[in-house]
């Protein structure tokens, strides 16, 4: 089975963790890190059963720059934390 990697970008913003998924263009945010992170986990599972539902889940992560997902496609997430010692945390 393939594995495709959606990395996300952690950073500060306000005083708030704003976790993004840039290439899909999903954004989350929390008065913690792992407030933002479940939320933007809710939003990836919500966003690929909305794709996978009507049969366009392989083209929009194709445009996206992942070609060659199919339903076989094991689709994993991760978070870049290192985002945070920019801000000097």
């Amino acid at each position: 089975m393939e594995t495709v990697l959606l990395t996300a970008q952690i950073n500060t913003e306000d005083d708030r963790y704003v976790v993004r998924l840039d290439d899909l263009g999903l954004v989350s945010e929390g008065e913690t890190l792992e407030a933002a992170q479940e939320e933007l986990i809710q939003i990836v599972r919500a966003w690929i059963e909305s794709h996978d539902g009507t049969d366009t889940l392989s083209s929009v992560l194709a445009d996206a720059g992942y070609p060659g997902v199919d339903e076989e496609t094991e689709l994993q997430l991760e978070f870049a934390e290192a985002a945070l010692s920019s801000d000097g945390e």
